[in-house]
């Protein structure tokens, strides 16, 4: 829990320091409620959780908690579709520029492909020997 808070305390602070706190507003206020937000699926897990509580429909409400749970999987716009689509997409870095390899053997994009070694390659180096097989 102290994590949690953290993180969103680090989230208004830098929203504020950007001030774009009222966009981030709009956005949680959004989440929570909009047809299908977080308000709704809280509200469903509730409900079917709490059926759980009474001993001959807890079969039932297990049934129907795994069908929440798929439902949330799959409703945020195909989850196999995109699966698919990244993995036909290969890896590629988020500028969309093509991978090389270096000499020694590290994949870097052109634009952090330099012709020294970095120093974690030279302690590499050192510690193999200049052997990267």
């Amino acid at each position: 829990m102290p994590y949690a808070l953290l993180l969103i305390g680090a989230i208004m602070l830098v929203a504020g320091l950007r001030n774009t706190y009222a966009q981030l507003w709009k956005l949680v206020e959004g989440d929570f409620t909009s047809q299908g937000g977080f308000l709704s699926w809280v509200a469903a897990i509730a409900v079917v959780g709490g059926l759980g509580y009474i001993p001959k429909l807890r079969p039932l409400s297990i049934a129907f908690m795994t069908l929440l749970l798929v439902v949330l999987v799959l409703s945020n716009g195909g989850v196999f579709a995109k699966l698919q689509a990244f993995i036909q997409s290969g890896a590629q870095p988020s500028g969309g520029q093509p991978l090389t390899t270096q000499p020694n053997g590290n994949i870097q994009t052109p634009s952090t492909v330099s012709p020294s070694l970095s120093p974690l390659d030279q302690i590499n180096n050192n510690l193999t020997g200049g052997f990267n097989g």
